[in-house]
């Protein structure tokens, strides 16, 4: 099936970019291309007005402060995987990245547009927001800053507002003895979307597990924290969650249980919430073993 036709306008700035989806009944942007043109193709999507970010310095830089760690949103997934800063202070967002469909789709899809598909399985999306990131969002007129955990409202249905673009991801650095893991089972080696996924953040204090955060993806109709394991996990000592411990079995139960499955063609409900159990603990055990005290 081939693509309607369509106004294409390469913007050079993000405010060009908002004014002309401002004034577009129903514009897009474009960054990668690797859910929106294949939707378009497929008759899945019609727009009007498409807006090229592809020239937008702004939006491709990966810097950090003493406080943060910023992600434009417009890098791409194998940039994210190969940056040495990203490396640095924070591996296991590089590591979810690697794990993102083949090299061409790394290296077309952004890290933004990974995020605002708000599709529950986003495997970018876990990781970051056990991070506690953030996300920049620009209009025309304003700009304003939005926890990652409240941006996605539905499945495919995010806080994106007409004439609005992701601009950066702000990742809070991370504090001593914090570590983080990402964990996904997809159905094939390569180009696999995810049946399920389990990101996790701890930080150690005196032998104890003082904030936690695991975070539960494809599960339920947007990526989930799970408050429930949360809460279980919180103030146990890091002794007590040996790889076979009763402990870790009830942190594992949790996240499963604060799980919402469908069936669908990839897994049935039931599989996945036993794969919940199964990277919860994976997770977890690599989290613990990485931190950096």
């Amino acid at each position: 099936m081939y693509i309607s036709d369509f106004n294409y306008y390469q913007a050079s700035s993000v405010q060009e970019a908002c004014n002309i989806l401002s004034e577009s009944p129903d514009g897009s942007p474009l960054a990668g291309g690797t859910d929106l043109l294949v939707e378009m193709k497929r008759g899945l999507r019609h727009h009007q007005d498409i807006v090229s970010l592809t020239a937008i310095a702004d939006l491709k830089s990966i810097y950090q402060n003493a406080d943060d760690l910023f992600i434009g949103a417009g890098v791409t997934h194998n940039e994210t995987f190969s940056s040495p800063v990203i490396k640095e202070a924070f591996p296991a967002i590089s590591e979810a990245a690697s794990t993102i469909g083949t090299d061409q789709v790394r290296n077309r899809g952004t890290i933004g547009g990974n995020l605002c598909t708000g599709a529950s399985c986003c495997d970018m999306a876990p990781i970051l927001m056990a991070l506690n990131a953030n996300v920049e969002i620009c209009s025309s007129t304003n700009t304003r800053t939005v926890p990652l955990h409240e941006f996605f409202i539905f499945h495919r249905e995010t806080r994106l507002q007409n004439g609005e673009i992701m601009t950066k991801i702000i990742v809070p650095r991370a504090k001593t003895s914090s570590s983080a893991c990402f964990e996904k089972f997809g159905l094939r080696e390569a180009a696999s979307i995810s049946v399920a996924s389990v990101a996790v953040a701890i930080r150690q204090k005196e032998g104890l597990c003082a904030d936690v955060c695991i975070v539960i993806g494809a599960v339920a109709p947007v990526p989930k924290i799970s408050t429930a394991a949360n809460d279980v996990l919180t103030g146990k000592e890091i002794s007590g969650l040996s790889k076979d411990s009763s402990l870790l079995e009830q942190v594992c139960e949790a996240a499963s249980a604060d799980s919402l499955p469908i069936d669908d063609i990839r897994a049935k409900a039931e599989y996945r919430k036993n794969l919940i159990k199964v990277l919860t603990k994976r997770a977890i055990v690599r989290a613990i073993s990485r931190s950096n005290n």
